[in-house]
C-alpha cells in the first residue's frame, strides 16, 4: 500500500488584489529540495477580507489533510492568523504550525512561546532554507522535539539558489497582482522600516535569473500589467538601465508596470524616459515627511529641491506619482504634518497623495526606541501608533480624517 504523501498547506492573507510572494518561494524551495520526497505542497491564497473560520474551513477540506501548515504573517493579517491558530488549537490540536514573516521573525522565540506548543517553529529570518530544515525533521523524526536544535541560517548570499517562485505549472495570476522581485535588501535605513534592522544589505539575483523570471511573467497569457518589490525600482542608473533594456519588449507589446517604488530624488528626464520604456505607468515615493526632526529621527535624507524636480520629472513623461506620508512620526507635531500635506498638494503636486498613521513594527529601530522616543501605539497588530510625544490621540485621529479627506479631493481634483 503506497504511504499518502506528507501534506503542507502554506497559507497567504494578503489585502485584497495581491498574493503571497513569500509562499510561492517557500513552495517552490520545499519541490526542489532533494531530501524530501513523497510529499504535496499546496498554496491556500485568502484576503483579509475572510473571516479566520473559512480559512480554517478550507485549509481543513482540501484532498489531502495536511501534515503541517505554514504561515506568513505580516502586520495586516496577523489578527487573523492569530485567529485561525486560535480555532485549530481547539478543532485540531495535534496538527503542528509554522510561522514566519516580518511580524514573527524578531520576535521568535516570544511568538513561539505564545502559541506552543501548536506552533513548533517560528523563522526568524528568510525562510526558504529554514522551511525544508523544519520539514526534513519532521517527516524524518514525526516528532517536532529536535527543531530546537536547528542551526541558525544566516541570509542567503548566493540568492540564485532560491528557486524561482513561479514555474510553467505555477504561473502567476493575471489580474495585476503578479510580482517580480530582483534584489533583497534596502540600501537605506529609515527607523520605521524592517529593513532598518533586518537583513539590509543588498543581494542581487543575477541578471539571467531577473530576465528569466520577466519572461516567465511577462508571457503569461492573458498578462497586462505586473510590478516589482523591490525597494527602489531604479537602485542605480546603471541597473535602471539594464532593467530597461530587458522590459522594453514586453512593454512595446502593451504589458505595463504599475506602483512601482522609486528613489524620486535620482529621476531626471533621462531616467524617467528609461521608465517610460520599461512599461512604467505609475510610481510611489516619500517623502513621508518634511518635518527636519522627524526626518533626523527617522534616519531619512531629504532633499526637497530633488525631490521637486524628480515629480516633475516624472510627469513630464505622463507617469502617475503617488506621494506618500506617515502621520505620527516622532519629532513631528500636528503643524509639522499639515505642513508636510501642503508641501505635497501645493509645491510638488505629484497627482497622488496617501496620508496614514504610523505602524511600530516588530524589529524597527522605531519599536526598540519607542519608550525613549514617547510614542504610545497598539501592542497588538497592526501596532498604530497612538500617540506621540508632540500629538495627542486626539489630534491624531484629527489627522487621519483630514488626511483621508484632502487625498480624496486632490485626487479628483488632479483627475480634472
Amino acid at each position: 500500500m503506497t504511504k499518502s504523501p506528507y501534506a503542507i498547506a502554506l497559507v497567504g492573507i494578503s489585502q485584497p488584489g495581491y498574493q503571497c510572494l513569500a509562499n510561492a518561494y517557500l513552495r517552490e524551495s520545499l519541490r526542489g529540495d532533494e531530501r524530501l520526497s513523497n510529499m504535496a505542497v499546496g498554496n491556500l491564497e485568502f484576503d483579509t477580507t475572510v473571516s479566520a473560520w473559512w480559512i480554517v474551513y478550507d485549509l481543513l477540506s482540501q484532498e489531502y489533510e495536511p501534515d503541517l501548515v505554514g504561515f506568513s504573517v505580516y502586520c495586516w493579517n496577523a489578527q487573523t492568523v492569530y485567529e485561525a491558530l486560535r480555532i485549530l488549537r481547539k478543532v485540531r490540536p495535534d496538527l503542528p504550525i509554522i510561522l514566519g514573516g516580518p511580524e514573527v521573525g524578531p520576535n521568535a522565540n516570544e511568538i513561539r512561546d505564545r502559541f506552543a506548543p501548536q506552533v513548533v517553529y517560528v523563522a526568524a529570518s528568510e525562510g526558504e532554507r529554514v522551511i525544508c530544515d523544519v520539514v526534513e525533521v519532521l517527516m524524518r523524526d514525526g516528532s517536532s522535539h529536535k527543531l530546537a536544535y536547528l542551526p541558525t541560517r544566516d541570509a542567503i548570499s548566493e540568492m540564485d539558489m532560491i528557486p524561482s517562485p513561479y514555474t510553467e505549472n505555477h504561473r502567476p495570476s493575471v489580474d495585476g497582482s503578479a510580482y517580480i522581485e530582483t534584489y533583497r535588501g534596502c540600501p537605506h535605513r529609515c527607523s520605521y522600516c524592517y529593513e532598518s534592522k533586518g537583513i539590509a544589505q543588498v543581494r542581487s539575483f543575477s541578471w539571467g535569473r531577473i530576465a528569466a523570471d520577466i519572461d516567465l511573467v511577462a508571457s503569461t497569457p492573458g498578462m497586462q500589467s505586473f510590478t516589482f518589490v523591490d525597494s527602489a525600482f531604479n537602485l542605480t542608473k546603471g541597473r535602471l538601465q539594464k532593467l530597461s533594456d530587458i522590459l522594453a519588449p514586453y512593454a512595446a507589446q502593451g504589458i505595463r508596470l504599475h506602483t512601482i517604488e522609486v528613489d524620486i530624488e535620482s529621476i531626471d528626464d533621462e531616467q524617467a524616459a528609461l521608465l517610460v520604456r520599461a512599461g512604467v505607468i505609475s510610481v510611489e515615493t516619500g517623502p513621508q515627511t518634511t518635518g527636519a526632526r522627524a526626518l533626523e529621527l527617522s534616519q531619512r535624507n531629504f532633499n526637497r529641491n530633488a525631490y521637486l524636480e524628480g515629480i516633475k520629472a516624472c510627469r513630464r513623461a505622463g507617469i502617475t506619482v503617488i506621494a506618500d506620508l506617515i502621520l505620527g512620526l516622532p519629532g513631528d507635531n500636528v503643524e509639522f504634518c499639515l505642513e508636510s500635506m501642503r508641501f505635497v498638494v501645493q509645491d510638488a503636486d505629484p497627482g497622488v497623495l496617501q496620508a496614514s498613521s504610523l505602524h511600530v513594527l516588530p524589529g524597527t529601530l522605531l519599536w526598540d526606541k519607542a519608550d525613549e522616543l514617547g510614542l504610545q501605539y497598539d501592542s497588538e497588530p497592526p501596532h498604530t501608533v497612538m500617540q506621540t510625544a508632540d500629538i495627542s490621540f486626539k489630534e491624531l485621529r484629527e489627522l487621519e480624517v483630514f488626511g483621508v479627506a484632502l487625498s480624496a479631493l486632490y485626487r479628483t481634483n488632479s483627475a480634472q
